[in-house]
């Protein structure tokens, strides 16, 4: 794929999942990979999730503490991201999982991956929207990194909306 004059190809993209927006992330996912591969870059999916709590009985028995818990929900989150793969006979690719503040975590990931192309496909929900907005204002003053976002129902083609700021 040849680029036209004064642009450059991505190198690497990180494709963002978010906890609460599982469905429309993996909606798209296959979708991200593919624009990523056709420029020949490097692909990395990030799932960004808050620290979970302990999870107890309903006598407030410790069934599995925060550990545990992130344990099952790095596992959950990998074996989602490779049967979806799998079904769509793509290439595996590298998954991590990150817990803290999705927005903090995402500039982390971004400088130690080296991305120059963040990808996410947020929910249609108000806290969707408002991480969004926080995301792209955190990369708005970044050199170098490319911030894809796409908006809309999951399924529906024509009414998804593609935004990309340039480098």
């Amino acid at each position: 794929m040849a680029a036209e004059p004064g642009t450059r190809l991505m190198r690497r993209m990180l494709i963002g999942l978010f906890e609460g927006d599982e469905p429309s992330g993996l909606a798209q996912l296959t979708r991200l990979i593919g624009l990523a591969r056709l420029q020949g870059a490097a692909v990395r999916v990030a799932y960004f999730h808050s620290i979970p709590r302990d999870r107890t009985d309903r006598h407030d028995r410790v069934i599995a503490d925060r550990y545990r818990e992130m344990v099952r929900i790095e596992e959950a989150m990998r074996e989602d991201v490779a049967r979806l793969l799998r079904a769509t006979g793509r290439p595996p690719v590298e998954v991590v999982i990150r817990f803290g503040a999705p927005v903090a975590e995402v500039e982390r990931e971004v400088e130690t991956f080296a991305a120059d192309a963040v990808a996410f496909a947020p929910g249609g929900s108000l806290k969707a929207r408002w991480r969004t907005w926080r995301i792209r204002q955190r990369f708005a003053s970044a050199r170098g990194v490319r911030l894809l976002v796409l908006e809309g129902p999951a399924g529906a083609r024509r009414a998804t909306e593609v935004a990309m700021r340039p480098a």
